[in-house]
């Protein structure tokens, strides 16, 4: 099948994603350097934060921005490191709830402030509050389309 997409599509399409990309990789580096957290721990931290049931293996797992896979074993090293625990409920003992400890909590605010400046420099103050605002509609209207799509994650 032959592609219809024309060379500024693919050009745009390329910009986004070798950005999208050297960003994540910039930010888990400058995370583990600083806050000695990578940013799939960072993640978990951030959607266990205001989760004060807890969030299901399974919840968590919708939510997080990296892939499903190996977030067991995640959650095993940061059970360990103190910064997350577990439980399971008595009334559905096949159900793992995963909860942020207080070191956690300390933690993800200590790494917030390194995650900010990592965006500040090499996101924020690369662009106009114009070029911010076009950025933020494109990106929002693609959002739309493709977060009902993403399998195996919340759409909300």
């Amino acid at each position: 099948m032959m592609s219809s997409l024309t060379k500024k599509e693919l050009a745009s399409w390329r910009v986004f994603i070798e950005t999208s990309l050297a960003m994540i990789d910039i930010i888990d580096v400058e995370l583990q350097t600083g806050c000695g957290l990578s940013l799939r721990w960072y993640d978990v931290l951030v959607h266990l934060e205001d989760a004060t049931d807890g969030l299901r293996m399974n919840d968590l797992a919708g939510r997080i921005l990296a892939s499903k896979s190996g977030l067991t074993r995640v959650i095993d090293n940061m059970d360990k490191a103190g910064l997350v625990r577990r439980e399971r409920p008595e009334d559905d003992r096949r159900t793992v709830l995963v909860f942020i400890t207080p070191d956690g909590l300390a933690t993800l605010r200590s790494a917030r402030e390194c995650h900010h400046a990592t965006i500040q420099e090499h996101f924020a103050e690369q662009l106009d509050n114009d070029q911010l605002a076009a950025l933020k509609n494109a990106l929002e209207h693609i959002r739309e389309h493709v977060r009902a799509l993403r399998p195996g994650r919340i759409s909300s």
